[in-house]
């Protein structure tokens, strides 16, 4: 049965004329609280806190201070960078080191993934984006400042097929990870032997890691624009067990890396081979790294972009550590920002081909957080719409409702079973008057009853509303007839 709204009862012929105000005080929310952290190197972190450095578009970032007022990350959630090696020592990365790994790479495997080689020196720099320490006073932070890394040597590059980095993986999980980073590229031209043994060890992390939770695998998509889950050539990021991550740039642009149905998220970046904005990031210490400093500046590419979501989804974890690995990648693409959508062209679901579900927001993903989609959006006075709002929330979502801002009688509300994503359809709505309407969605999660201090439970607390414009049509002689 629908649903009838009237607007002509006790508030009056003049509520109509009130909406738009009333709408413009709900449009106007208090400004969600940032942690801005003391590093010193922190304000040229352009994809944690975007302020136009560089010419940048303010605010293309993934939300980090915004984040970090929730969230800062817990020693207790374990990232294992598998890459060529981590430098242990590093000051800024050090505080995080949970244990010195192992080196699964050719020759004599090793109790420690620490640098072997003046050339190993792409894992600190992606270590450094997952977590380097944060509020240290010193140098830069990660996205999860707080959290434990897990260095672990191997033979990351194209076209090779290792058993042993299956053993790698294999160790990560035997080790607690809850997150695997792969920034590295794994083009499966021919299937040889070794291919199905990586297979079976990502699959079996996914599926089973965490104690049966799955471990979630984030991993690179190629920096270049070619199409990852097709063709002879099928790259790491077409396996179904994993969350693949192409970049997103200084100025919400997409571009520049691997696209197709199999990529989930962009993160922003420096494209491969783009004068842009460089990351900056950990280096190894003295001439061994990338510079003589002990920071890099021109870090990018999705060797970036990948630790940045592994990242992201410590903090989720850090928050709530019983989600499994299907809803953390939930959550994720449900809060992800849709930028550049002339170029994205994302569909009826909010997917895109070329950036996936969008670029991953860290702060959205922390907190309960809505969409409303009014469908048709232009009706005449009495004639039924659709009202779609889809939330997610990091504890599970006890309900689901939307408001025609300044008409409290028609709150629209429905309980939800708990999952952390879901959608609910409210249909056979109507409207006695013409107008211009603003609904405004809403959403409480589980723990609304009994919440945690200073932990927004509704997404109407987070500063960040959702609305859908309706516009109501007066009905003329012709079609009253």
């Amino acid at each position: 049965m629908g649903t009838r709204f009237s607007t002509s009862n006790a508030l009056g012929a003049t509520w109509l004329a009130g909406v738009v105000a009333t709408a413009a005080v709900a449009q106007a929310p208090a400004a969600p609280l940032r942690h801005v952290p003391n590093d010193p190197l922190f304000a040229r972190q352009w994809p944690l806190d975007n302020q136009g450095q560089g010419g940048g578009a303010v605010d293309a970032d993934v939300d980090a201070p915004e984040a970090w007022a929730i969230a800062r990350g817990s020693p207790a959630i374990l990232i294992a960078v598998l890459d060529d090696a981590v430098q242990l020592d590093h000051p800024d990365l050090a505080p995080n080191i949970a244990a010195a790994g192992r080196d699964f790479r050719a020759g004599l495997p090793r109790e420690t993934a620490a640098p072997r080689e003046a050339t190993d020196r792409h894992g600190t720099a992606v270590a450094g984006v997952a977590a380097a320490r944060g509020d240290d006073g010193i140098g830069v932070t990660g996205i999860c400042p707080q959290c434990s890394l897990l260095p672990i040597g191997v033979d990351g590059v194209d076209n090779v097929a290792s058993v042993a980095t299956a053993d790698a993986v294999r160790y990560a999980v035997s080790q607690g990870a809850d997150v695997i980073s792969l920034s590295w590229g794994y083009a499966r031209a021919h299937a040889p032997p070794a291919d199905a043994a990586l297979r079976a060890a990502l699959e079996a992390a996914a599926a089973h890691g965490r104690g049966g939770r799955g471990t979630l695998i984030v991993v690179a998509a190629t920096n270049d624009a070619v199409d990852n889950c097709a063709g002879p050539t099928l790259d790491l990021a077409a396996l179904d067990s994993v969350l693949a991550v192409g970049v997103s740039d200084f100025r919400d642009r997409i571009g520049g890396s691997g696209y197709g149905p199999c990529i989930d998220l962009v993160a922003p970046s420096t494209p491969e081979g783009k004068t842009t904005l460089g990351v900056l990031t950990t280096d190894r210490t003295g001439i061994d790294g990338h510079t003589g400093g002990d920071y890099h500046e021109t870090f990018g590419g999705t060797s970036a972009a990948t630790p940045l979501v592994a990242g992201v989804a410590g903090l989720l974890l850090s928050l709530n550590p019983e989600l499994t690995r299907a809803e953390l990648q939930q959550l994720l693409e449900q809060a992800a920002d849709k930028i550049d959508a002339a170029n994205a062209a994302y569909d009826a679901r909010g997917f895109s081909r070329r950036a996936g579900f969008g670029r991953v927001n860290a702060a959205r993903a922390l907190v309960p957080n809505v969409a409303i989609l009014v469908t048709p959006a232009a009706v005449h006075v009495g004639e039924p719409f659709t009202v779609t709002v889809t939330a997610s929330a990091p504890f599970g979502l006890d309900s689901i409702s939307w408001i025609v801002d300044g008409l409290p009688a028609t709150l629209h509300e429905r309980q939800v079973a708990g999952q952390v994503v879901d959608s609910v359809t409210f249909g056979g709505v109507t409207l006695d008057r013409a107008g211009t309407f603003v609904l405004t969605a809403d959403a409480r999660d589980r723990r609304s009853t009994s919440p945690l201090p200073g932990y927004p439970h509704a997404a109407s607390q987070t500063g960040r509303s959702a609305t859908a414009i309706l516009t109501v049509i007066e009905r003329s002689e012709h079609d009253s007839r």
